[in-house]
């Protein structure tokens, strides 16, 4: 069996998660070099991969005899499929047309999964799509819009109905909120602290009324850095890139027992979370990237798939939780259609970067596609061709029949 991931970081949670049940099963769990990947196995294996690993697998097993291509495939999180998932998939599809090699996908919840499930060679009747709607957890979604510019005053404006929003959670659990950046951590904290000592008259923030000093002291004493240490006493846990994995697993394992009820996270490492909450509340969704070839900062935005990412800290099996969201204005509308009611858009990114041209021009200079129809041949087996006769207007084509449409897409790439 392959597991194909997007990224390392998704290898890494794979790996561990599996390696920790297979072994009861006799399943050794594997994380192959390129050149090992299509070899025999010694005995039942799992094989994980990342996408830009897989696509070096096969272009070294072209050139291999005997290479061994696996029974099952399973696309983990197909909701990031971008030109190197596409391409490696499509490939290893291509490869294994005459081969018994079933392909199984996983995805968040997709508005249209139809020609996904097309692609992974999908019957419709093994097709199974839920949109957020469909969900069975109760899930309450709300979005607040503001028209303030990212800045320490925005957060403090937004601190009141943030703390408000988190409130709807607090009363039996916990929450996690979400900032731009690291460097907002500890403001957002602080002011949270304040709104919850004002509100309760009390001086302790969120450590719970149950906990004494001594527990707080010698459960927190692990925490060797003094400001994680300091908001971890007052019951808030602040994790970023920066936070040391040891820092992390003693903010998670106490906010796993309630010692610490709040969770404020940087965007970069919201994604990562093994963690859920009663509430989670999306402070802002603006970031200030740095630009490094051209030496300036740029504001970008949140983008869907990130905050409906961070939507699924929220989701808790047969537990009702909150998720808030606060955003400028005119964005307001855009979130709310898919956090209520529709899935993910996925289009295909083959066509729009230098990756598919790039392969190609390799192919003709070593032979393999030594005419049009050669690349007509490959490029049935992407999921470019399916979305560019459903969605012809987004890839700029003409609306035709499907060896139209790819006929076209070949001539862009000078196989005319």
């Amino acid at each position: 069996m392959l597991v194909v991931v997007p990224n390392k970081t998704a290898a890494t949670s794979t790996l561990s998660e599996l390696r920790s049940r297979a072994i009861i099963c006799g399943i050794s769990v594997e994380h192959p070099r390129e050149n090992m990947i299509f070899s025999p196995p010694r005995s039942r294996a799992i094989r994980v991969v990342t996408t830009a690993v897989l696509l070096n697998a096969i272009r070294i097993a072209h050139t291999m005899e005997g290479a061994s291509y696996p029974a099952l495939v399973l696309c983990e999180s197909l909701e990031y499929l971008d030109d190197t998932y596409e391409l490696a998939v499509s490939l290893l599809r291509h490869a294994t047309q005459y081969s018994p090699c079933r392909y199984f996908g996983l995805s968040r919840s997709l508005n249209d999964p139809t020609d996904l499930a097309s692609w992974l060679g999908v019957k419709p009747e093994h097709l199974h799509s839920f949109l957020p709607k469909d969900r069975e957890q109760p899930v309450t979604c709300s979005v607040q819009t503001y028209t303030l510019s990212l800045s320490e005053s925005m957060f403090k404006a937004l601190a009141k109905p943030a703390y408000a929003a988190m409130g709807l959670g607090l009363s039996t659990t916990s929450a996690i909120v979400v900032v731009p950046s690291r460097g907002h951590c500890q403001l957002v904290a602080q002011e949270l602290i304040t709104q919850h000592n004002l509100h309760s008259l009390t001086e302790t923030g969120f450590l719970p009324e149950s906990a004494s000093a001594f527990e707080a002291e010698s459960r927190m004493a692990n925490l060797q850095e003094y400001v994680l240490a300091n908001f971890a006493s007052r019951g808030v846990g602040i994790i970023h890139k920066r936070t040391s994995i040891a820092a992390q697993q003693v903010l998670l394992e106490l906010f796993a027992t309630s010692l610490i009820r709040v969770l404020v996270v940087a965007r970069e490492a919201a994604g990562n979370l093994p963690v859920k909450a009663g509430a989670v509340v999306i402070l802002g969704t603006q970031y200030i990237e740095a630009d490094p070839s051209m030496s300036e900062r740029r504001l970008k935005d949140y983008t869907l798939l990130e905050v409906v990412q961070m939507q699924s800290q929220a989701v808790r099996q047969s537990e009702p939780s909150h998720f808030a969201l606060f955003c400028p204005v005119e964005d307001g509308e855009r979130f709310i259609k898919f956090l209520n009611d529709d899935g993910l858009p996925l289009e295909s990114q083959l066509l729009e970067t230098g990756l598919l041209t790039e392969w190609y021009r390799k192919k003709t200079e070593e032979g393999t596609v030594r005419s049009k129809q050669d690349a007509i041949e490959v490029l049935s087996f992407t999921f470019a061709a399916r979305r560019a006769v459903s969605n012809p207007a987004h890839y700029d084509l003409i609306h035709g029949s499907h060896s139209d449409v790819l006929s076209r897409i070949v001539d862009r790439l000078g196989y005319s």
